[in-house]
């Protein structure tokens, strides 16, 4: 898969764990689904999982959502320093068929999730948003947590950039 985009820097001192990921611009017509202030479905690939047998289990998880049509868009690699992870995302895009289940949270942060509907347009400029106020009210990175918010939000940018 294409690599799209390296966000952070390797630290030569930092043993990463390599973690395969996906990701998935899930689109409707015209639209697309875009998770809270601009995180796009997925999760990680577990042990022996294909990254689509991956993707159809972690969109019933968050979303109770099945889709179709299932397309290679590229790889963006996140280095998450406090986490001393290598974080390898896999996108995706793919056409929404059904809510078909109730979503099945697996932690309080799927739980959070509230998904709407945006042009692309409307998208990269809300997610553009999200990340200018993220790097405003944290010039620092303090902890994986504001480093992680900051960087999905980027790579969400960098499919959605790469979306045809």
């Amino acid at each position: 898969m294409k690599l799209l985009t390296v966000i952070g820097k390797k630290d030569e001192a930092v043993t990463y764990v390599e973690r395969p990921t996906v990701k998935v611009i899930i689109q409707k017509g015209d639209e697309i689904l875009i998770l809270n202030d601009g995180l796009l479905p997925g999760g990680g690939v577990d042990d022996g999982e294909t990254n689509e047998r991956a993707i159809s289990r972690e969109l019933l998880e968050e979303l109770g959502a099945t889709v179709g049509d299932i397309q290679e868009l590229g790889q963006v690699t996140q280095y998450r320093n406090f986490l001393a992870k290598e974080y390898k995302i896999y996108g995706y895009t793919a056409q929404f068929e059904a809510f078909t289940t109730p979503p099945t949270p697996q932690d309080e942060g799927e739980a959070a999730f509230v998904h709407r509907w945006m042009s692309k347009t409307n998208a990269l400029q809300h997610i553009s948003e999200s990340i200018e106020k993220l790097q405003h009210a944290n010039p620092e990175m303090k902890n994986d947590t504001i480093q992680g918010a900051l960087y999905n939000r980027i790579t969400t940018q960098s499919l959605l950039n790469a979306l045809k």
